[in-house]
């Protein structure tokens, strides 16, 4: 029973760590990124794997960047002296349409993977974007004011479609590493489950 319940407690540590690890250096660079902003604005990992959990994982696994994205938004909203407002909801809306797209991908190739991200990280864009540009005052409410918020942006500030460039950059960088991780885990889980399945058999 002791051998048992050690082995337990081994496989549950195996599933949960590489979670929790992940969860952690979501947060710090979730808190870490708007330093970062100056170098390469919009530059983020939580819209690919928003995605890649969609594309390759069960869709009960959302809570995973869901939380590290929660945390992250918090601490930087209390260390830093954002304002919460309706841009809340703007983030949430295009994360889902970064995960809705990740679950039209399902069971694609790896070149289709990486492209569909990259398409989800455009929608991520244009989603967030847009509700920028209902929710500023300093934007038109008419289709030239829409391509300013999509392009160039408002006057004193980094052009819009750098932001399109960093959100593209993350996307070609951690969609593969995420790729490369998922892979790892699979394996893990599967050995995880053969000690289970000899002992069921014997």
């Amino acid at each position: 029973m002791q051998i048992k319940s050690n082995r337990c407690n081994k496989n549950t540590v195996k599933r949960i760590l590489p979670a929790t690890v992940l969860i952690a250096l979501l947060v710090s660079f979730g808190w870490a990124a708007p330093r970062l902003q100056g170098l390469l604005p919009g530059f983020s990992p939580l819209p690919p794997l928003f995605f890649c959990i969609a594309a390759c994982m069960s869709t009960r696994w959302v809570w995973l960047p869901a939380t590290a994205w929660t945390l992250s938004y918090c601490i930087t909203n209390l260390t830093q002296g954002h304002q919460w407002g309706l841009h809340f909801f703007v983030i949430i809306a295009g994360l889902a349409a970064t995960f809705w797209i990740g679950t039209l991908m399902r069971k694609r190739s790896w070149f289709l993977l990486i492209g569909g991200s990259l398409g989800a990280a455009l929608a991520f864009y244009l989603v967030t974007n847009t509700g920028a540009w209902v929710l500023s005052a300093h934007y038109a409410k008419t289709w030239a004011g829409w391509v300013q918020c999509q392009t160039t942006g408002l006057p004193g500030y980094a052009p819009a479609w750098m932001f399109l460039k960093g959100q593209m950059a993350a996307s070609a960088l951690f969609t593969p590493l995420f790729l490369l991780g998922q892979g790892h885990f699979r394996r893990s889980e599967q050995e995880i489950s053969k000690p289970a399945t000899t002992s069921r058999a014997c």
